[in-house]
């Protein structure tokens, strides 16, 4: 039964590499979609696997330097990806950049890693190219459209998650201790803050993002979820 998780870990990595492959927008949204569905069947299917005692998931750390060109932004997108995937993140500036721990389950964080360094291709590709109506690229205009563009990301993999938590398990795949899929991830949830407090006992908050360019944050939704139009 554990073979499973890693035959879809490995079509997650096929479906992420072919989203970064092809120049066609509707093509590469169509493979992230369906990573992030797949992405977030896995992250439940382990979770079952490590709650029965079928396979080891612990609580652990691993560290991403965000580099200083658009760094706020590109932390950001790393934080929200740790976030939607139940992990806990935290940084600390650097005099060449971020640094970015997140604590989390080993599954979880290898997620976060798959997504982190699709999305960010993604991402600096879209903003490089981003133009308002007329044909400019101000610093403005770019981060707004980052900041557009990891809130719709968010959101897709928030969708996504709450799918497969809903979705109801065959009868041969129930978890060996009867719990429900709520119940084993609010578990592992709690074993993640538990973790992230021990290590993390005093910490600041971090300073709210501020929306200073509407048509970029529009733009930049539109490229989190280009297919949005077709389905409506």
């Amino acid at each position: 039964m554990t073979d499973v998780p890693d035959k879809m870990l490995k079509r997650i990595q096929g479906l992420l590499a072919k989203a970064q492959a092809t120049n066609f927008e509707a093509e590469a949204d169509t493979y992230m979609a369906a990573a992030l569905k797949l992405m977030a069947k896995y992250g439940v299917e382990m979770a079952h696997l490590a709650d029965s005692g079928q396979v080891a998931d612990e609580v652990t750390t691993f560290e991403v330097l965000i580099g200083t060109s658009y760094g706020v932004d590109r932390r950001a997108l790393l934080v929200n990806i740790a976030r939607a995937k139940r992990c806990r993140p935290v940084y600390r500036q650097m005099p060449n950049g971020y640094l970015v721990t997140i604590v989390g389950h080993a599954s979880d964080l290898e997620q976060v890693k798959l997504l982190n360094a699709s999305l960010q291709l993604q991402m600096g590709k879209g903003a490089r190219t981003a133009r308002d109506s007329s044909g400019k690229s101000s610093t403005g205009f770019r981060k707004g459209w980052m900041l557009g563009f990891y809130t719709r990301v968010y959101e897709r993999m928030m969708d996504a998650e709450r799918a497969a938590t809903s979705e109801p398990r065959p009868a041969d795949t129930a978890s060996a201790t009867g719990r429900s899929t709520e119940l084993v991830l609010a578990s592992r949830e709690q074993a993640v803050q538990a973790s992230f407090e021990k290590r993390y006992p005093k910490l600041g908050k971090a300073p709210k993002r501020t929306l200073t360019n509407a048509s970029g944050y529009s733009a930049g939704r539109a490229a989190g979820d280009p297919g949005r139009h077709r389905r409506q």
